[in-house]
């Protein structure tokens, strides 16, 4: 079973490693291009280690390697998750409700927000089967629409 523990500088190439499988797997049949920009933009080695440095990461470990993440950030007065994703063979594992538990306890406030992309139905589903509702769709041309959605904690 994968460890999860707070993320630390020394997960960068790890969590990097992870991305290379992750966001393909996410994105490519949603939109390549987005999936391009994701993992060059989000996902690049400095990013990385910046938002490591500022924002609180969760990880799961397991034989040496990452295989999930969750992260917790601002966006105005919403304490948001920017980031929940699981390697696809520990996926169904129960690992990213793991995550995201351990990730709730983060929360200050008695709400947490996420946004995910319009299309990714996995995720939908599974933030739905974990208390969160859909609030707002945001346009982002040319891409697909961002879907902000909101659980109550308390």
């Amino acid at each position: 079973m994968a460890e999860v523990r707070a993320g630390t500088a020394a997960d960068v190439a790890g969590l990097r490693t992870l991305g290379e499988v992750v966001i393909p797997a996410t994105y490519d049949p949603i939109d390549p291009a987005l999936s391009a920009l994701i993992l060059d933009e989000w996902w690049a080695v400095d990013r990385l280690a910046d938002q490591v440095g500022r924002l609180p990461h969760v990880v799961a470990e397991s034989d040496g390697e990452i295989v999930g993440m969750a992260n917790l950030g601002r966006r105005g007065d919403r304490e948001v998750m920017w980031k929940l994703y699981i390697h696809p063979e520990h996926q169904g594992s129960g690992l990213g409700a793991r995550l995201l538990a351990a990730t709730e306890h983060l929360v200050d406030g008695d709400e947490l927000w996420l946004e995910h992309v319009a299309g990714n139905d996995q995720a939908a589903g599974f933030y739905a089967r974990h208390g969160f509702t859909e609030v707002e769709r945001v346009p982002n041309p040319p891409y697909p629409d961002d879907v902000w959605m909101r659980k109550v904690l308390r």
